[in-house]
């Protein structure tokens, strides 16, 4: 067997979803139309930074919580329920477990933060969501003024359309000490210079801290998506999350009409969509980056950060993967794997076929870690030996390995998500 043959089993898996997703009759792109080195010629271009295994880019500020959801660890998000004064064609949520229950039944979040200091949880950052949380302004109030009891010095953000933020609301949420205000903008507002949530702008960066703009790029909405952005720009705006704008296998019909199609994918490992419910739009990500450039271009003051669907699931990759990085006995076992500290697979480097053989051979008398199987044959290295590998093994072709933990009935299991040549 050769790299070629072993990758096949993942191509094969690429195309059964490409077969399953198709059958919403949402197309894909034929071919990848913004290739990923674009995202470093921007960056370069524009003064921003390239960062989480080149799926962030930022140029200026970035909210704290941003940062933190790179890896998951001491945040949370909680939610009273899921009602919502919108009905977005694009929102995630009917993914969520129990989404139908929680349209109609609420959650105590003052009660769960407290449960989760009594058990020793400790927090940086946390956030309150939706739905839309303002439908439950008392219980909001009351969660962010009990988290910087609970928390001292962490931060609080709130997600809102800005339908029910009156002054009343904005003045005890300030009150209370709520860090973070990120306003989800939707496309209708974009398009309307009358929209009221422009106003409860201005109000919040009279009232907190820090006032954030949050909004998938559609694709086909550059020119009012530039404009939007001069405008929040002029009102005091610290910054705008960039999303990139994603299929959520939910409300085809509306996509179809539409005439989007969906991305393609550079690589036969690390899709986008294992792990973020949705699959990418083809050309958010290219919009994105040219709005990234419209502010460098136009000298906007507010910070902009392109958050990617890789980006997004970066957090839980790198949760599940923990057992290997905190615990010694695991990370023992595999000496061979590494941590990326870019997209957080665990990482290694194999050989096959007669190959796998050579480099067994030269690892035993080298001292390096080798996992050898003969059934394949198949011989994994740490990614940081294959110089030394192939200067002592000539011609010995190697590809990267990626893989992530999972929990199999209560037992830890290592699962390999794909292979590309080196």
């Amino acid at each position: 067997m050769d790299i070629r043959e072993y990758a096949q089993a993942f191509d094969q898996v690429e195309r059964d979803y490409e077969e399953a997703v198709a059958a919403f009759g949402v197309p894909f792109e034929a071919g990848e139309s913004c290739p990923r080195s674009e995202r470093v010629r921007v960056a370069g271009a524009c003064g921003a930074c390239c960062e989480n295994g080149g799926g962030s880019l930022r140029r200026g500020w970035i909210s704290p919580a941003c940062m933190a959801c790179r890896t998951g660890e001491r945040t949370a998000t909680f939610f009273v329920d899921l009602r919502c004064t919108r009905k977005c064609y694009f929102c995630f949520n009917p993914n969520q477990d129990h989404y139908e229950y929680f349209l109609s039944h609420k959650r105590d979040i003052v009660a769960e933060l407290e449960q989760a200091h009594a058990a020793g949880a400790r927090f940086d950052c946390l956030a309150v969501t939706g739905g839309e949380p303002l439908l439950h302004k008392d219980e909001v109030v009351a969660f962010v003024a009990r988290a910087k009891e609970l928390f001292p010095g962490v931060h609080v953000r709130l997600y809102t359309c800005g339908d029910l933020l009156d002054d009343e609301c904005l003045a005890a949420l300030a009150q209370a000490g709520l860090d973070e205000l990120r306003f989800s903008i939707k496309p209708d507002d974009v398009a309307r210079i009358d929209a009221p949530v422009f106003e409860r702008m201005a109000a919040a960066v009279a009232a907190v801290l820090d006032v954030m703009v949050e909004m998938p790029v559609i694709p086909g909405t550059l020119p009012e998506m530039k404009a939007m952005l001069s405008r929040i720009d002029g009102i005091g705006v610290r910054g705008i999350n960039l999303l990139e704008f994603c299929f959520p296998l939910c409300n085809a019909d509306e996509f179809r009409k539409r005439g989007f199609e969906l991305r393609k994918h550079p690589f036969n490992y690390l899709y986008d969509y294992w792990y973020g419910g949705g699959v990418p739009v083809a050309g958010s990500e290219a919009e994105a980056l040219a709005l990234l450039e419209h502010v460098e271009r136009e000298g906007l003051r507010l910070g902009v950060h392109y958050c990617s669907s890789d980006n997004k699931n970066t957090g839980q990759v790198f949760q599940q993967n923990k057992v290997f990085t905190c615990d010694d006995v695991v990370r023992g076992a595999y000496p061979w794997l590494t941590a990326d500290a870019g997209d957080r697979f665990l990482k290694c480097a194999k050989a096959f076929g007669a190959d796998a053989v050579r480099v067994r051979d030269w690892a035993q008398r080298a001292g390096v870690p080798c996992d050898f199987d003969g059934k394949v044959p198949m011989a994994a290295i740490p990614l940081a030996q294959v110089d030394a590998a192939r200067s002592a093994c000539p011609n010995v072709r190697f590809a990267e390995s990626a893989s992530l933990f999972e929990q199999r009935e209560g037992a830890l299991y290592l699962r390999e998500v794909g292979v590309r040549e080196l």
